[in-house]
């Protein structure tokens, strides 16, 4: 079962008020692009991680853990330009603010049964060099008590380009809702190419992620919980039949607490 109609991966916001839905670029292109999203209240998601690759933002993420990141498996091919670096604390990638905190990445952790191919187990783990200092602007995301099922209103969120093709250093956010899987993986969809394991979402006309920021979490819940994490879509925006598609979280929920657990 594979993706080879896609282009695997990548997605995040730029402002795009004609299109619905969303692509992808093959996973070591990770541009960034979100359609319709609107600028976040400044550290408004304490948990958002850049990922960066020689100083540039390449992958977005989720601090699950005062020294453990959640993104996606394909987000370990950006290494190979150089080393993944995470920052907390941000807003703009374009300043340094004093609650600023950049890291290494000790070691990556990713899931097991990862397959590039068909995007199965797109998930992954990151251990920090040191623990992050914990305050306004860097908390932690839940992971989630429960699977996150059809009509449920999340979001996602991340860095990325504007319509222009101009680099948005501020972040951005998109309101989304889960679709029944059912429907997602019907033939008219994505054909019986999603697992059990995947979530499909969709934002309001006009609205979706484009291209970038993979690894970054669909959130849900009052108490925002890390529903998914960002993996793949379809390459062409106006394919209205391939919904964007995230990791659902709470099913590899054991396997990230043993890893967390083993550090």
């Amino acid at each position: 079962m594979q993706l080879s109609s896609i282009m695997k991966a990548a997605v995040s916001l730029v402002l795009l008020p004609f299109l619905l839905l969303y692509p992808g670029e093959a996973a070591g292109q990770l541009q960034s692009w979100i359609i319709g999203g609107r600028e976040a209240k400044p550290h408004s998601r304490p948990y958002m991680v850049s990922l960066q690759v020689n100083g540039k933002h390449s992958c977005g993420g989720a601090l699950v853990h005062a020294r453990w990141v959640l993104t996606a498996a394909h987000c370990h091919q950006t290494g190979n330009k150089g080393p993944l670096k995470a920052v907390v604390g941000l807003h703009s990638l374009d300043e340094a603010p004093r609650y600023q905190q950049n890291f290494t990445i000790a070691r990556s952790v990713q899931h097991p049964d990862y397959n590039k191919r068909t995007m199965e187990n797109d998930i992954m783990l990151l251990k920090l060099n040191r623990k992050v200092k914990q305050n306004r602007q860097t908390k932690l995301l839940a992971l989630p008590k429960k699977a996150w099922g059809a009509g449920t209103p999340c979001s996602v969120a991340g860095w990325g380009l504007t319509e222009d093709g101009q680099r948005s250093p501020v972040l951005k956010e998109l309101d989304v809702c889960v679709l029944d899987m059912r429907m997602c993986n019907g033939s008219r969809f994505w054909h019986g190419e999603l697992t059990p394991t995947m979530t499909c979402y969709q934002g309001a006309r006009g609205s979706a992620p484009c291209k970038g920021d993979s690894g970054g979490p669909l959130v849900c819940g009052k108490k925002a919980e890390a529903a998914g994490v960002i993996s793949f879509s379809d390459k062409s925006c106006i394919n209205v039949f391939k919904p964007p598609v995230a990791t659902a979280v709470f099913p590899y929920k054991a396997w990230i607490k043993k890893v967390l657990k083993g550090r």
